[in-house]
């Protein structure tokens, strides 16, 4: 069985192999919001980005194995594409962040042809935690993180 990213309803704590979704959700006062936020990363990546209407933000949760063993992989990353395709994503706003290092060694080849898919995005990696995404003072989309 082939690895499958799944929607997910819960976009304050999107689990492995899971996308989900949400408007977006101000700062208060200068603290930024997670609107989308993954559950903990320990090897674990995020997508993040705005559709473009800039009013919802969607995060996509990778792992670098499911529970069968299957890898994330070269031909997976079209997946991850068709899903902010479908999701009317801008690809002005994307972003990854999480274990970078983990991916760069673990799957080289898969990662390097998921940022080239997505543009050659910024990514943020911090350690382990929790990760997400908000909206800053100025209206950016940023990274949001928590020990």
């Amino acid at each position: 069985m082939p690895y499958a990213i799944e929607f997910s309803n819960t976009p304050l704590a999107i689990p492995e192999r899971c996308w989900g979704s949400a408007d977006n959700v101000p700062p208060q006062g200068d603290d930024t919001q997670s609107t989308i936020q993954f559950t903990p990363f320990t090897s674990c990546i995020g997508v993040c980005a705005r559709n473009d209407a800039g009013s919802r933000i969607i995060g996509i949760h990778l792992s670098v194995a499911d529970d069968q063993g299957n890898v994330f992989a070269v031909n997976d990353v079209p997946t991850v594409a068709q899903i902010l395709a479908s999701w009317g994503y801008n690809p002005a706003s994307v972003f990854v962040i999480g274990q970078i290092a983990v991916w760069q060694e673990s799957v080289p080849q898969a990662y390097q042809a998921l940022l080239a898919t997505l543009g050659n995005p910024p990514v943020y990696s911090y350690g382990d935690g929790q990760y997400g995404a908000g909206l800053d003072t100025n209206g950016a989309l940023v990274p949001t993180y928590a020990e």
